[in-house]
């Protein structure tokens, strides 16, 4: 042992037999050793370089530590990791240096992959690095200090271009409170909400991986341009839309195309109405059908009327959703029962219908055949096995099922 601790150690215990004396051993005789390690870094600052992601970007340098006699091995390791985390063993980075090696260098694209994958920090946020050397003596007759020393350095992340979202809403004073905005069923890359909005002003947040940002128009505009899609962007920058009538409202929101289309009650999109002739007769006056929902008639119905009561999507009124299933040939009529113009009714077999050569194949889009000639009313769709969910796009013709799971 160490003849001076032994010394300090005897003077600790003649002051606690005696009772009367203050004895500190780190004062008294207990001599530290002298350290000589130093730690520098190359910036107390740094943004990550997109575009040189393999360059070092982040050095940092140290001093060799105090000399000790050749009967110790000497080891230096290094540990980065994020403050808060305490070098962590699930998210530490660390090194066993070589002999002589009194550098440690780090890269854009090493500290953005470790940032995203290994501390799952979130994007777009500034962050502390932590850099620690820990330098330790082993082997030798005494116990020896491990010489320690720490570094911090703050960080800019490489700016994510964000346009995803976990949860999107709608609020402001134009509100009567938070809504949320749902992602459409039909396409994943919309988000719509339709109800009524207050003269005042109109955010849109998002909830992203943690955070929270804001959807606004690209070229910071706050007036509402009806029924025109708008570009926009999203970030952590609160801003607003001003609502200047009291009324109803379509919000569509675009993420693949980033553009937001607002659409005040004089612009909204409508149901189909549809023009025909019954049984597809020039001699039979016209009839007149708002088209907001579907009759299904065939062999999968047993010839019997089967109403789908659809549901129209908050992003287009025009597309139709029914989910369900068929155990046969069917084609969909767009009533049940209608008069044309004189006041003549009649019934689904003598509508507007809409069918398709051969067998529906799921998740393939079709094309809708439709018409109230005999030739188009006497087309059956072949139906999918199974539930469905059945997309009718009126306004573009098509139709799409979807296996439901």
């Amino acid at each position: 042992m160490n003849h001076t601790l032994i010394k300090s150690l005897l003077a600790v215990s003649a002051c606690a037999a005696l009772g009367a004396c203050t004895y500190d051993p780190y004062k008294d005789d207990l001599v530290l050793p002298a350290e000589t390690l130093t730690l520098s870094v190359s910036g107390d600052a740094i943004a990550l370089d997109e575009d040189n992601l393999k360059a070092n970007v982040l050095t940092f340098n140290w001093t060799p530590a105090r000399e000790v006699s050749d009967e110790y091995i000497v080891s230096y390791v290094t540990k980065l990791d994020v403050v808060g985390n305490n070098f962590g063993s699930t998210t530490v980075i660390r090194n066993d240096e070589e002999d002589g090696v009194y550098s440690r260098s780090f890269t854009s694209e090493q500290l953005d992959n470790w940032a995203n994958t290994r501390w799952n920090l979130p994007v777009n946020k500034p962050f502390t690095l932590e850099f620690r050397v820990v330098v330790e003596f082993t082997g030798g007759p005494e116990f020896q200090a491990p010489e320690v020393r720490t570094a911090t350095v703050q960080v800019t992340p490489i700016h994510v271009d964000i346009f995803d979202a976990d949860k999107m809403s709608i609020a402001g004073t134009a509100t009567s409170g938070s809504e949320e905005v749902s992602r459409t069923v039909e396409n994943v890359n919309l988000f719509a909400w339709y109800g009524p909005l207050g003269i005042g002003e109109l955010s849109i947040p998002v909830e992203f991986d943690g955070g929270t940002y804001y959807i606004h128009t690209a070229d910071g505009s706050s007036t509402i341009k009806p029924g025109e899609p708008v570009d926009v962007v999203m970030d952590e920058t609160a801003s607003v839309w001003n609502v200047p009538a009291s009324g109803n409202y379509r919000v569509i929101i675009d993420m693949e195309a980033k553009q937001v289309t607002i659409y005040d009650e004089a612009t909204d999109l409508q149901p189909l109405t549809v023009d025909f002739h019954p049984n597809g007769s020039d001699a039979n006056p016209l009839a007149h059908v708002t088209v907001t929902d579907l009759w299904a008639y065939g062999g999968g119905t047993g010839w019997g009327v089967r109403r789908l009561n659809c549901t129209a999507s908050a992003a287009d009124p025009q597309v139709l959703l029914y989910e369900g299933s068929f155990s046969g040939s069917v084609k969909f009529c767009i009533a049940q029962s209608f008069t044309d113009e004189a006041g003549t009714a009649y019934t689904q077999n003598n509508a507007y219908c809409y069918t398709g050569d051969g067998t529906l194949q799921a998740n393939k889009l079709t094309e809708l055949i439709s018409g109230a000639t005999s030739t188009e009313r006497n087309k059956y769709f072949g139906m999918p096995s199974g539930a469905h969910l059945y997309i009718f796009d009126l306004r573009h013709g098509t139709v799409l099922a979807k296996p439901v799971q």
